[in-house]
């Protein structure tokens, strides 16, 4: 994210989902659902944003946010984003827009998601490294496109089977309208097929996956993670 609207993001920031911005939602929202709470600069009193804490399909946490006031200088301009979490795994997936140009209301549940800058995304701790041999391993997926806070839609969910074994391996399965035949796993454990789908399993067993399926255009990219069964 960048630090200036309309900035280049800096690479080599990191940010901790869990210590930053899903501490700071679980601090005004004791429960999930589709109500929204504001969180305030504890050093000038502004409204920064406002939050969203559910959970959907496969006790995926969905954490949402819309930038309504500037950051501190040199932070995040967070925009639009959107943080699934895998469950059981520091495993995070999602989506972000840039911030909408104008003064913002206190309550809107428009993350600017429609704009062709939107992007997605997936990261986690404990990548695996080198493929542990799959047979017909089902992960529990859940894809994210344009997520609406206020209705929790955008959400799809599916079933992916893996198998690896010799030093090559597959995925196949359907996450709406997203077919992964043809996908490929490499010893690395990363999986790809063409310049449309691209990700990784996490864990020493690859209890888990995350990617990113990229469409013609940002409005059909789909962010998906998920643990296996």
């Amino acid at each position: 994210m960048p630090t200036t609207v309309g900035g280049n993001a800096d690479l080599d920031a990191v940010v901790s989902f869990q210590a930053g911005p899903i501490a700071q939602t679980n601090g005004v929202l004791s429960g999930y659902g589709t109500s929204s709470a504001h969180i305030t600069n504890p050093y000038n009193g502004v409204v920064t944003s406002e939050t969203w804490k559910n959970k959907v399909a496969y006790d995926t946490e969905v954490f949402a946010y819309r930038q309504i006031a500037a950051p501190s200088p040199g932070f995040p301009q967070f925009g639009g984003e959107v943080i699934a979490k895998v469950a059981g795994a520091e495993v995070y997936f999602g989506e972000w827009a840039p911030v909408k140009s104008g003064t913002q209301p206190l309550y809107s549940t428009d993350l600017n998601m429609s704009s062709p800058d939107r992007t997605v995304w997936y990261v986690g701790e404990n990548p695996t490294t080198s493929m542990p041999t799959l047979v017909n391993a089902n992960y529990n997926v859940v894809g994210i496109k344009q997520y609406n806070p206020g209705t929790a839609g955008g959400v799809t969910s599916g079933v992916l089977t893996a198998n690896y074994g010799s030093g090559s391996g597959s995925i196949t399965g359907t996450l709406g309208s997203i077919n992964f035949v043809g996908t490929s796993i490499s010893s690395n454990g990363t999986f790809s097929r063409g310049t449309n789908i691209e990700g990784r399993f996490y864990g020493s067993n690859a209890e888990a996956l995350a990617g990113i399926y990229k469409g013609p255009t940002s409005a059909d990219h789909v962010a998906f993670g998920g643990a296996k069964q």
